[in-house]
């Protein structure tokens, strides 16, 4: 089965049409250890680093996918997708204008928008994507999201270690839902026999920007943090909801995508604020990491605001700016010691 490949910085792109068409959805990551150059002839210096590797992995990788969809996420990356349009060979290549607002006006023009990917795919692909098999795709999205969620419950009881968690998300955006659903049902059964919580490590709400790679995890992890809880789309964001099955497939998933908690680029911050609040009350947490990554705007202003929140009710909180490399930061690492040692 051949990939459809997607770029979206936001988490509201309809991976379940892609799946609904015989295709399997797969969210383009970047690549944190090829270097950005291929990138680097059509973007500024100053560009998100992030945006630059997935432009570098598409360039590299695209003639290996059935096609792309490029959805409407931060201002920085929705301008990128003209370069994508004129720069990467791809037989099909797709804007998808996720809106902004959440109102009943923008479910609207969300449904308006699944029927326009969903003419071009069929005209494209001579591909029908039914009822039928909208209502499969959807039910196979909600068994990994439901499954997701059975993981991610582990993280603050047993012994998992971040990167474990980060890998299983990491899975369920770019393989096979079926062959992914068979892995984390058997990951549910496995992590349920896993020790107890270790001592000596604290509890952590991770939130900001997106991390892509698993050796920030493992960084965080030797830093001796696990995090239990964090609104990333590479994260709770994926499965924090499932899809109603009952109602109509296209209203259904725009009501839901407009209903997930959304990213710093599309949302109140008192939205983003109460979530990450719900989130301490049903999981008590040592402290919270707010990152952003370098260049990363959306985030770098919101966090002052959201932080200054999550201060005022009590949560011990550090703020770091990260490079988009794997290497080791030795500085990060030093303020993370330090201020594990005030709690």
């Amino acid at each position: 089965m051949k990939k459809i490949a997607y770029f979206d910085t936001s988490h509201d792109m309809p991976e379940e049409i892609i799946s609904a068409a015989g295709f399997i959805p797969y969210r383009i990551l970047g690549q944190v250890h090829e270097p950005a150059g291929p990138a680097d002839q059509y973007l500024p210096e100053y560009s998100c680093p992030f945006a630059c590797s997935c432009l570098t992995e598409v360039l590299q990788a695209s003639d290996s996918w059935a096609g792309i969809v490029f959805a409407n996420g931060c201002d920085t990356t929705s301008r990128h997708f003209e370069i994508w349009k004129l720069h990467v060979n791809t037989p099909f290549i797709h804007w998808f204008n996720s809106p902004v607002e959440d109102g009943q006006s923008a479910v609207k023009f969300f449904v308006e928008e699944l029927r326009r990917l969903i003419a071009h795919i069929e005209e494209c692909y001579s591909q029908e994507i039914s009822t039928t098999t909208l209502r499969r795709a959807i039910s196979d999205a909600n068994e990994v999201k439901f499954l997701l969620g059975r993981l991610s419950s582990y993280r603050a009881v047993k012994d998992i270690s971040n990167r474990e968690y980060f890998e299983a998300v990491k899975k369920a955006l770019q393989g096979s839902k079926s062959q992914v659903i068979r892995e984390l049902r058997e990951m549910v059964a496995a992590w349920a026999y896993r020790p107890v919580f270790p001592e000596g490590k604290k509890r952590f709400l991770l939130t900001g920007s997106d991390v892509t790679y698993g050796e920030w995890m493992d960084f965080l992890d030797e830093c001796g943090i696990r995090v239990v809880r964090d609104d990333l789309s590479l994260g709770e964001r994926y499965f924090a909801r499932l899809i109603p099955e009952n109602a109509d497939p296209l209203e259904a998933l725009a009501s839901y995508y407009l209903s997930i908690p959304r990213p710093a680029a599309k949302t109140s911050i008192a939205r983003r604020v109460d979530y990450l609040l719900q989130a301490v009350r049903q999981t008590p947490v040592d402290g919270v990491i707010s990152q952003n990554l370098k260049f990363c705007e959306p985030y770098a202003q919101e966090s002052v605001t959201v932080n200054r929140a999550l201060k005022d009710q009590g949560l011990k909180l550090i703020h770091l700016e990260r490079e988009y490399t794997a290497a080791p930061d030795q500085q990060a690492v030093d303020k993370l010691h330090a201020f594990i040692e005030t709690l």
